[in-house]
Parts: C-alpha cells; structure tokens; sequence
C-alpha cells in the first residue's frame, strides 16, 4: 500500500466500497514480511549491537544462546560421530561373522553330500544282501526238501556249495555295510559339531552386535534429543533477532550507531519502512471502512 493507492482507497470509500477484510488481510501478510524481514537483518547485525544500551538484553541473551548453540552442535557431532562408528562395528561384526558361518555351512553341506553318497551306497548293500538272503533261503529250502528224496546226492552237495558261497558274500557285505555304517556315523557327528559352531557363532554375533545396537539406539536419542534442544534455541534466538532488526530499522536515521550497523542492509531497511507505512495505511482504511 502506498499513498496512491491510500487516495485511489479513500476515494472508493467515499463511494461507500467498503473493504475491510481485503485491507486486513493485506495488513496481516505484510506484517508476517515484516517480521521475517527483521529477524534476517538482527541476524545479520546482532554482533555489531553490543554498545546499544536498550539492546543489551537481546545482545548477551544471544551471545549465551550462541555458546549454548554451538556446544549443543558439537555435541551433536559427536553422537553422530559414535552413531557412524557403531554402525561400521555392526556391519563389520555382521561380515566377518557371516563369511564365517558361510565357510562352516559350506563345509556341512559338503559333509552332507558325501554322507547322502555313503547312505545310498549303504542301501544298494542292503539290498544286495538281502538278494543273497533270498537265493541262500532259497538254497537252503531246497536242501532241506531233497534231503529225503533219492538220487539227490549230487544237487545237495551243488546247493550247499552254493550256500558256503552266499555265506560269503553276506559276510562280505555286512561287513561292507558296517564300514559305511561307521564312516556314516563319524560324518553325522562331524555334521552336529559343525552345527553347534554354526549355532555358537551366530549367539556370538548376538552378543556383539547387540551391544553395537545399543550404541545406534543411544546415539539416536542423544541425536533426537539434542536436535530438540537446539530447536528450541533457535526458536529463542529468532526472536532476539526479531526485537534487534525491529530497533535498529526503526532508529536507523536517528541513532549513529544503528545507522551505521545498516549502513549495508539500506535497501532491506527502506523495504521494513515501506512496509511498515503500508500496514499503518492499511490498518487506517480498516478503521474508516468499521465507521
């Protein structure tokens, strides 16, 4: 709002156009301009205000707030620092325990083939002398039958050589098949300590990895808090800044001092007047418009 539009406003008004809550509303924006204008020209110059006596509340208050601030920052840093560094240890736990679980588990399963092998050749003696056992039954039932019978003196002899030689081979493959049985035995035992390693390593990764947990979980909340903390810093010094650009903006061709601490921020200065001559004409349509 500048004077044109105050007298192009107050012409209107005349006329009976009453807009009271354009002007309001118009108001309202500039003053949230306003604000935002001083709080960037108190941060900018706050430093330079340590002489202004009726500043001096706002100045040390920022001087406090600024050490307070950048302790809290480096406080900050540091969790971070902590939160990055357990980190590195959980993943370089995870690692070195997994390559290690992976080079147990690889051997297991190499284990476990071979047994699979050893199983199955087991099985093929198995049933291998259980078709001895059947042809040796077999033998046997027939030198049982002909025993009685005459002329059969020859083919019981024949059958009973057979059966010397089924005693043979079933003697030879039961003695195959416990030699597999014990090979088969020592690889499940080998099998169960590799898993019980496998098992231990991974409880050991838990313990260490949960006390790297610990570390992420605390350094988080020290990171959660302390941003917290600084929010509400901040907060506090915006408005120091927001009461240090009000004052030296306002008495910037008064006081020699703060004329010369915005000798650098003019143009941001005559916008603060023109807005502040706005919200004042704007504010005075408003009251003429209620009349």
């Amino acid at each position: 709002m500048n004077s044109t539009r105050y007298m192009i406003a107050r012409l209107l008004l005349s006329f009976g156009l009453h807009r009271k809550t354009k002007r309001l509303s118009e108001a309202a924006d500039e003053m949230h301009l306003l604000r935002l204008a001083e709080e960037i020209l108190g941060e900018d110059v706050w430093e330079q205000a340590e002489e202004i006596e009726p500043l001096s509340v706002e100045y040390w208050s920022l001087r406090k707030l600024s050490m307070k601030k950048e302790k809290l920052d480096e406080a900050v840093a540091k969790a971070g620092s902590i939160l990055d560094t357990s980190h590195e240890e959980r993943n370089a736990i995870l690692e070195q325990t997994n390559q290690a679980c992976l080079a147990l588990e690889k051997k297991r399963d190499t284990l476990i083939e071979h047994s699979e092998v050893l199983i199955a050749d087991r099985d093929r003696i198995i049933s291998e002398a259980q078709r001895i056992r059947r042809k040796f039954d077999a033998a046997r039932t027939k030198v049982q039958v002909l025993s009685g019978e005459p002329d059969t003196t020859e083919i019981i002899k024949s059958e009973r050589s057979k059966l010397a030689g089924y005693k043979v081979e079933f003697a030879a493959l039961k003695k195959k098949r416990d030699e597999i049985g014990e090979k088969i035995h020592a690889l499940d035992e080998k099998i169960t300590q590799i898993e019980a390693a496998i098992a231990e390593d991974r409880k050991k990764l838990r313990v260490e990895a949960s006390s790297a947990y610990q570390s992420i979980g605390k350094a988080n909340r020290d990171v959660s808090k302390l941003t917290a903390e600084i929010g509400l810093v901040e907060i506090e010094m915006v408005e120091h800044f927001g009461e240090i650009g009000r004052y030296v903006s306002n008495h910037a061709g008064s006081d020699p001092v703060c004329t010369k601490i915005c000798k650098d921020h003019a143009h941001l200065v005559a916008q603060m007047q023109s807005l502040r001559s706005s919200i004042a004409l704007n504010h005075k349509l408003a009251a003429m418009a209620a009349v």
